[in-house]
């Protein structure tokens, strides 16, 4: 009983020594950890002074492997900064540091530093597109996404003329034949035809082949649509429409399987949102898709983009006496106005339109968006649009201000994966906003 009762004294003793002894390892332990990362990062600090890169990184590693901090990794790439040739190290050393620490900010503004230094706008993208997506933030990393939200690089191949993009695809031409590529610039269908017409929603584009026989293709290069009759060329598959150029150099339409439906026109332009102008005994009209007159109204001439639509955004322009003028699908003109020139809406924000010898946009309700003017202009597209300023296309924005900076001899329209033929010398090239046109 009394051997008990002296138990129960020592037994508490004992877990007090051994929660003490327990205590004194713990902290002496870090005691000693704490003096090893100081003197690690001493000498780290000693030999990164006298520029000795090879005991400072071995020191520096040696500190992190006992406590990593985001500071120290800062801190060893801005002495990779100050060195000669160590462009691959540093790289290396900011990829690590974000790969660790994926929420940290630092570690993003580290790497698209590095990635800067370098011009690697691609890898800067991911870097920006992985901190929008983890909700990660800082100054730098708001400040390089704004300096280079333009930057572009050009494709390699080049064209002798290339038409625009329609449906993802868009026609090039190269030693006088004709093939398509995809929104991303790569060969999809080969150079073969003699004519290649724009792709729209129903994933066909009519073509003439060498031996002068029109059809149409789908994006495999596949034919996919003849006729058992005989016709020069084939429009655009629009609205269920098809335009086609009769033998006799006159204009009809035909269905989506290539049945005549109606008209024997001396020029006429593809449907689209119901409407089209046709050409009759040197005069234009509007008609509906039972080839109906629109209004009375008749016209000297109509503007066409290069899809051969005339209407769009619910507007068309049309030459009268004194101009061209801008008028709705029943020929109700749209505000006072009469142009020089114009080219039609690409989408729903603005067009372009020449009075006394200079372009400048307009919206719908033919406002002018702002006091400034161009050489040359082209109708906006996915927020972009081309300019000619003292004989160079450049591109603005929607608010007119200048993006990329005029350089090219001409431009087309830009894609939604931000691609676009530029004109640099006497060959096209496809110009990639870097922000954009990135492949899936």
């Amino acid at each position: 009983m009394y051997v008990m009762k002296n138990y129960r004294k020592i037994i508490p003793l004992v877990m007090v020594i051994v929660m003490a002894l327990s205590c004194y390892t713990l902290v002496s332990g870090a005691i000693k950890q704490n003096t090893e990362y100081n003197h690690y990062l001493t000498e780290a600090r000693k030999f990164a002074d006298l520029g000795v890169t090879k005991y400072a990184i071995e020191n520096y590693n040696k500190a992190i492997s006992i406590k990593s901090t985001p500071d120290i990794y800062v801190e060893v790439a801005e002495y990779y900064k100050g060195q000669e040739n160590k462009e691959t190290e540093l790289l290396a050393w900011c990829e690590d540091f974000f790969e660790k620490y994926p929420t940290e900010s630092k570690a993003y503004d580290c790497l698209l530093e590095a990635y800067m230094e370098q011009k690697d706008y691609a890898s800067c993208f991911d870097v920006l597109y992985t901190a929008d997506k983890r909700h990660v933030s800082s100054d730098y990393i708001k400040k390089v996404s704004n300096e280079i939200s333009y930057t572009f690089k050009l494709d390699f191949n080049t064209y002798e003329d290339v038409g625009i993009y329609s449906n993802n695809f868009c026609a090039v031409k190269s030693k006088d034949a004709w093939g398509y590529v995809d929104r991303y610039g790569n060969q999809r269908v080969s150079v073969t035809y003699v004519s290649a017409a724009p792709f729209t929603k129903s994933n066909m584009a009519p073509v003439v082949n060498q031996k002068g026989e029109c059809y149409f293709i789908d994006k495999s290069g596949s034919k996919v649509l003849v006729s058992k009759d005989k016709y020069k060329s084939f429009g655009i598959l629009s609205d269920g429409i098809i335009k086609a150029q009769l033998e006799s150099d006159k204009y009809t339409y035909l269905d989506s399987d290539l049945n005549k439906l109606f008209g024997e026109y001396e020029e006429a332009t593809a449907f689209n949102n119901g409407v089209a102008a046709v050409k009759e005994n040197g005069k234009w009209k509007i008609i509906n898709k039972d080839g109906k007159a629109q209004s009375s109204d008749n016209y000297d001439g109509v503007i066409t983009d290069e899809k051969n639509i005339a209407f769009r955004n619910d507007r068309m322009f049309v030459k009268s006496d004194s101009g061209y003028i801008m008028v709705t699908s029943s020929g109700k003109q749209i505000g006072s106005e009469t142009y020089e020139d114009a080219r039609c809406f690409n989408d729903e924000t603005y067009a372009a339109v020449k009075k006394d010898g200079k372009w400048f946009f307009i919206d719908k309700d033919a406002k002018r968006v702002s006091d400034k003017s161009y050489d040359e202009a082209r109708s906006f597209s996915n927020g972009l649009a081309g300019v000619k300023v003292s004989g160079k296309w450049g591109f603005v924005d929607t608010n007119e201000n200048v993006v990329i900076e005029p350089q090219f001899f001409g431009a087309k329209e830009f894609n939604e994966k931000g691609s676009c033929f530029v004109l640099t010398g006497d060959k096209w090239q496809l110009l990639k906003l870097y922000r954009l046109n990135r492949e899936e």
